[in-house]
């Protein structure tokens, strides 16, 4: 049977407040089970949604809500060829917490933005490596954890600062519309701001914040 972890299944409304308009054509890179194609398609805000899914078990369930799903391995340049061959273009593309499980998240960024519309916009989440949970772990308990979920997500291949995730976008020639820190006290679900995190979030915000958010544009 297979094991769904909600951390990467669940919808991402944080995420889909962003899309604009109606009757989009939309790619979710990281799909898992396409909850959020399905919820895009049942409340109009898209036409089509292309998912993209590593796991096989997933991709299946997500093909069943979703307009159409490629299954496998962003890492292969061959995977990537047949994406790119195979889809329209389109008003979304979002990468929600998986550049940072990829080889070389931005050469396969820029890959995909291929078939981005010129007005259309990206929706990128990323982990921020820099939240004061890496600190705590690597400097007070003097270890780097193997998580199923979060900053320290044992599939995770390359790790994200806000600095060096503007520079990603930048590079890959898109331009940053909105910043938004998604702000969290600890790494675990529900960790509250207590005076202490509240007197660190004062001091500088990025050191509580969980994940970066980030819209952007083809157009400057």
């Amino acid at each position: 049977m297979l094991h769904l972890n909600p951390s990467y299944t669940g919808l991402r409304m944080d995420v889909l407040e962003h899309i604009q308009g109606i009757n989009n054509v939309v790619l979710d890179v990281g799909c898992a089970i396409g909850e959020n194609g399905k919820y895009l398609l049942k409340e109009k805000q898209a036409i089509s949604v292309y998912g993209v899914e590593f796991d096989a078990e997933m991709a299946t369930i997500a093909s069943k809500s979703n307009t159409k799903i490629f299954q496998g391995d962003l890492n292969d340049f061959t995977f990537r060829k047949e994406i790119i061959a195979n889809s329209p273009e389109f008003d979304y593309i979002i990468f929600a917490d998986v550049l940072e499980h990829l080889l070389e998240p931005e050469k396969i960024l820029k890959e995909l933005l291929s078939q981005l519309k010129p007005s259309g916009k990206v929706i990128i989440s990323l982990p921020n490596v820099a939240h004061i949970e890496t600190f705590i772990q690597l400097y007070v308990k003097g270890t780097w954890p193997k998580n199923p979920r979060g900053i320290f997500d044992s599939t995770h291949l390359r790790w994200f600062t806000k600095k060096d995730a503007f520079k990603m976008i930048m590079d890959s020639g898109l331009h940053i519309i909105k910043y938004i820190p998604k702000l969290r006290a600890r790494d675990s679900i529900g960790s509250e701001f207590n005076w202490k995190y509240n007197f660190i979030k004062w001091i500088n915000k990025d050191w509580v914040t969980f994940q970066h958010i980030l819209i952007c544009s083809n157009e400057s």
